[in-house]
């Protein structure tokens, strides 16, 4: 048969593969629910320390990254500050009481460091 891909490895029964996945992603689900606390989603139960995730704002300056707005931006404060990689800066801009964070793919003078983004989750609705 002439497939238009390689195989690279054994066969996967896709069904229970899908099954087990899914039943990870529950038991993740319960044991580290997302919370809403001072303005900022986090992650309750969680075994590392310093993670916070926050929305991505209507920019869209990071598409090639696969963030839209709306994204769920995981942040690791633990993280080094790393040149193009997707970093976290606080900035002076105040909105509804809270200075606001900006990613950047360079360092941003006069702005602390909060951390690396990790992961990025997309809303599709």
């Amino acid at each position: 048969m002439n497939r238009p891909f390689k195989v690279l490895g054994p066969a996967v029964d896709l069904f229970n593969f899908m099954e087990e996945a899914n039943d990870m992603i529950r038991d993740d689900y319960h044991r580290h629910p997302l919370v809403f606390a001072h303005g900022v989603l986090g992650f309750e139960g969680y075994p590392q320390e310093g993670l916070f995730a926050v929305p991505a704002n209507g920019d869209n300056n990071f598409l090639l990254y696969g963030i839209v707005e709306h994204s769920l931006l995981i942040v690791d404060q633990k993280q080094p500050f790393e040149m193009e990689k997707l970093n976290m800066f606080q900035t002076d801009t105040i909105i509804q009481g809270k200075k606001q964070l900006k990613l950047s793919l360079t360092r941003l003078k006069g702005f602390p460091y909060v951390g690396r983004v990790i992961m990025a989750v997309s809303r599709y609705d």
